[in-house]
């Protein structure tokens, strides 16, 4: 394991692996964010088993979780990722238990307790303790006859979910909850974070980075969700470091912003709270600190056949070049576009986006008809995206 792990994280992994030996199934719960997943990918990868994944939401159907049907090309292909993991001896990735409907999970019911399920083509999966019992009295061939399917005794499923009713979504079903061994997987401790944060940001001021954690973890408290406040994306403060650590001149407040848009999400009284915990960590420098003020130029750059984009932006008098991921469709310079006039606001968006895209991808909020998918056009002609929209609905 490497050193730079957590010892949060060791003592989870550690318990995964206790859990695994004994043949028991897993549910990592905890806040939103990507922590719980990382920390099964990281015991699989460390353990080098295979894994099958499932992400489930509200329109999942028992269906999605046995076998899916899809016709392609005139060939009928089954989408199994469940069935797969119990006879080839995976493990079995369970994301958003949350989300589904009530009356889907039970079908995986069978499959935790048993290892047994009875599928859409007339096949039994069946645990390999009875089946080779059976093939005691029986021959192979007899039970390939009977469309009986062995469960690989290594078959074993981790589960990832939010705690219910804090956040919103269905509470797990009594016989379910009993399959599985639960373990809270809550944020890194502060001092773990603090490490990680200093190895990310060795330009920015330790004190400014404390002051920085501090701020989120105090809007992470018991206290602040008792004022309705929403939970600070505690996973997301490297990024925020790491534009720090290349723009060290550039305001903390407006870099917190962009993770934690409380301006734009709460109302009076939520504002003034947060304002409060920024005063009392003194991270309150948006209107002494300076601002990005437009993209100068961008050009093309590969290495290792990754393809990437060198943006330069000019920010307090200076220009700061920094490396992008690109697209593959040749880049354009920055107002070359006779269909999009910029103002100097377009253009401070522009960089910004630039900073973000450096580390994470992008959420544009604003009103209708305020101009995000123009800017998001923008944005992918400059660095040679194509764009692929979607149009989401509830």
């Amino acid at each position: 394991v490497s050193d730079s792990l957590a010892q949060s994280v060791i003592q989870h992994l550690r318990w995964i692996m206790q859990k695994d030996l004994l043949g028991q199934d897993v549910f990592l719960i905890g806040p939103p964010g990507p922590l719980r997943r990382s920390i099964a990918m990281q015991y699989l990868e460390l353990t080098k088993k295979e894994v099958e994944y499932i992400a489930l939401s509200r329109d999942t159907t028992e269906t999605d979780l046995k076998q899916r049907r899809e016709i392609r090309a005139g060939t009928a292909f089954y989408i199994d990722q469940a069935i797969r993991a119990a006879t080839e001896g995976r493990t079995l990735i369970l994301e958003g238990l949350e989300k589904a409907e009530r009356n889907v999970l039970p079908v995986l019911n069978n499959l935790l307790e048993n290892r047994e399920m009875q599928l859409e083509d007339g096949r039994f999966l069946m645990s390999a303790e009875r089946y080779d019992k059976l093939l005691q009295d029986h021959t192979k061939t007899e039970l390939d006859a009977w469309k009986i399917v062995r469960v690989n005794e290594n078959f074993r499923v981790i589960a990832l979910g939010l705690p219910v009713p804090r956040y919103s979504g269905n509470p797990l079903d009594p016989p379910l909850r009993s399959r599985f061994q639960a373990r809270d997987i809550y944020y890194l401790p502060f001092k773990d974070q603090l490490k990680l944060l200093y190895s990310v940001g060795a330009n920015v001021p330790t004190e400014k980075v404390s002051q920085l954690l501090s701020f989120a973890t105090t809007l992470c408290s018991q206290e602040s969700s008792t004022l309705g406040l929403p939970d600070f994306p505690l996973d997301s403060l490297p990024a925020a470091v790491q534009i720090l650590d290349s723009f060290p001149m550039m305001s903390i407040q407006h870099a917190l912003q962009w993770l934690y848009p409380y301006t734009v999400l709460l109302g009076h009284e939520g504002k003034m709270a947060v304002q409060g915990v920024l005063k009392r960590f003194e991270l309150e420098d948006s209107r002494r600190s300076v601002l990005p003020e437009k993209i100068v130029r961008v050009e093309r750059t590969t290495e290792n056949n990754v393809f990437q984009a060198s943006v330069t932006i000019r920010i307090a008098e200076k220009e700061v070049t920094i490396k992008v991921p690109a697209g593959t469709r040749p880049l354009s310079q920055p107002c070359t576009s006779d269909h999009f006039i910029q103002t100097w606001s377009h253009k401070q968006l522009l960089a910004e986006m630039m900073q973000s895209h450096m580390v994470k991808d992008i959420c544009l909020i604003g009103g209708k008809g305020c101009g995000k998918t123009v800017i998001a056009k923008n944005f992918a002609d400059t660095l040679g995206y194509n764009i692929e929209p979607i149009m989401l609905y509830q």
